[in-house]
């Protein structure tokens, strides 16, 4: 869901469309689903029992990747930010957060949370330069074989 209202939001943005008074409401419902998508950034996911795990002894214990500020494929419920919807997610903030309607009308992203989507983007590069889709690259080469992740 994430994904694909990302690519929609975008187009709209591009088509200068995002302050038509047809789409207005369209647009504010795609801002605040953004909002509330936005992994571990929001008061709600903040007091989810997910939410202790996030700092930095505990990623190291559990082997997790950062997950605070990513969005997700589908749903903030999947809970694991994917490197390139994290990255369409923050395109749409940035192409519809000067839009008036959402300036009226929508819930606050602030910059601070802009900074998180950017550092899980970056924290996702894996040593050989390309990035991961969800946790960087760890094992030898040969692991790739027995990925079942490996859908697409």
């Amino acid at each position: 869901q994430c994904w694909d209202l990302s690519f929609a939001t975008q187009a709209i943005a591009e088509a200068r469309l995002g302050d038509a008074a047809y789409l207005e409401d369209c647009v504010v419902k795609a801002w605040n689903y953004l909002e509330r998508t936005q992994i571990l950034s929001t008061e709600v996911s903040q007091a989810s029992p997910a939410f202790r795990y996030e700092d930095a002894i505990n990623r190291e214990k559990y082997f997790r990747h950062v997950s605070k500020g990513g969005w997700p494929f589908s749903t903030s419920a999947h809970g694991w930010p994917i490197s390139d919807c994290t990255a369409e997610g923050l395109k749409s903030v940035l192409a519809l957060r000067n839009l008036q309607c959402v300036m009226k009308k929508g819930t606050s992203i602030s910059d601070e949370r802009l900074c998180d989507a950017v550092d899980v983007i970056l924290a996702l590069q894996n040593a050989d330069g390309g990035f991961a889709t969800y946790e960087n690259n760890r094992g030898y080469g040969w692991y790739e074989w027995l990925n079942p992740s490996e859908v697409f």
